[in-house]
């Protein structure tokens, strides 16, 4: 799957190259190079947020590798479509700009929102293990009286 994922990648490239210089020629819309510049940087991001929560899927070397350098030409692709933009639409430049800048503000609240939980977790299940010994030492403690009230009585 990796592979698989790493070669779907590489063939996106391709195509996001083939846009930007259709562009470059004014063959083809800007609004379509971005998008799919965008699309592409997305599917990256999901493989990676994946590929980092699932502690079964082990990447070689080779994939890391190969990963490193999609995301060097992911952002060799984004100044290239930076630059288109600036020349051919500075406003949606700076709708970009503004769009990406909320995008990284809200990845970062949300990072913080799930540090915030998984120490939330960790204190709960922390609190749930105090309180289930405690009630066990306690109960234990509580049959061992009654059992020698009984014996003391009986």
């Amino acid at each position: 799957m990796i592979i698989e994922s790493v070669a779907a990648a590489g063939m996106l490239l391709q195509q996001i190259n083939s846009v930007i210089q259709n562009v470059n020629e004014g063959k083809a819309n800007v609004q379509q190079a971005m998008a799919l510049v965008s699309d592409f940087g997305e599917a990256l991001n999901n493989f990676e947020v994946q590929r980092k929560s699932s502690a079964f899927n082990a990447l070689s070397k080779n994939d890391i590798l190969k990963l490193q350098m999609l995301r060097r030409n992911q952002e060799r692709y984004q100044k290239d479509l930076r630059d288109l933009l600036l020349v051919a639409d500075p406003k949606l430049l700076e709708s970009y700009d503004q769009a990406i800048r909320q995008q990284e503000q809200d990845r970062r609240a949300h990072v913080k929102l799930m540090a915030k939980r998984k120490r939330e977790r960790q204190i709960l299940i922390q609190q749930l293990l105090v309180g289930g010994t405690t009630l066990i030492i306690g109960g234990g403690i509580a049959v061992l009286i009654f059992v020698l009230i009984l014996k003391a009585f009986g």
